[in-house]
């Protein structure tokens, strides 16, 4: 029998961002000074500083990393890594997956999205999977290891799924139904804000039966 999945919707407000050295502690609008990530504008986890960095350098000033560690990013694959760099700082709607200190675990994106991006960045170099944890960090800059060669996006990810599930370590998931899932790039309202976690239907009895007692004393202290 295929796994059925259940959304759970979150009964409070996003009113607070991700722990992270570049984020805001809550999300608001902000001013005219805002260079990048202009989805978020109006309700943004992140400064205008980090948008005037990421718009004069990439993340280079940032991390010490640079997109272009294997010759130069395509302009369509370069738009979205930068789009995916916007998502993780400004979008608040991360916190339902804030796993700890500056990680989220395994937030949905949608496949459509996926696809695109790898589509995009299929014919452009990488030297390592996980641009989270892959790289070599010596003297305060992030290299490619020395023995990693750099290969096309096509060769090391082979599709949408495999970069949207690895390429930021466990931070996302390809969401293949196209429900219930983000996407790092948007016009207009956030389409984000409607997207709920979820936990599969073969977990939600073992769920109930640990929150059946504490629904028990509750009843019994009502009556």
């Amino acid at each position: 029998m295929a796994d059925k999945t259940l959304v759970l919707k979150a009964s409070y407000a996003v009113d607070t961002c991700i722990e992270g050295p570049l984020h805001k502690s809550k999300p608001g609008p902000e001013g005219p000074d805002y260079a990048e990530c202009f989805p978020w504008k109006e309700n943004s986890c992140c400064t205008a500083d980090f948008t005037i960095q990421l718009a004069k350098d990439r993340v280079e000033s940032l991390y010490n990393l640079t997109y272009n560690h294997c010759g130069n990013l395509s302009q369509r694959c370069e738009a979205f890594v930068k789009n995916e760099e916007c998502f993780w700082q400004c979008e608040p709607n991360l916190i339902k997956w804030h796993k700890s200190s500056g990680i989220i675990d395994r937030a949905p994106i949608c496949g459509s999205y996926c696809d695109a991006w790898f589509l995009a960045c299929q014919d452009d170099m990488t030297c390592v999977q996980d641009w989270l944890n892959g790289f070599n960090y010596t003297s305060s800059t992030y290299t490619c290891p020395v023995k990693n060669k750099c290969r096309t996006f096509k060769e090391i990810f082979k599709s949408g799924e495999v970069l949207c599930n690895t390429m930021w370590g466990s931070s996302f998931k390809y969401e293949a139904s196209n429900k219930n899932c983000m996407v790092m790039n948007f016009t207009g309202p956030n389409p984000n804000t409607k997207v709920s976690p979820t936990i599969s239907s073969a977990n939600t009895i073992a769920q109930l039966s640990l929150l059946l007692p504490v629904i028990i004393v509750f009843k019994m202290l009502i009556l």
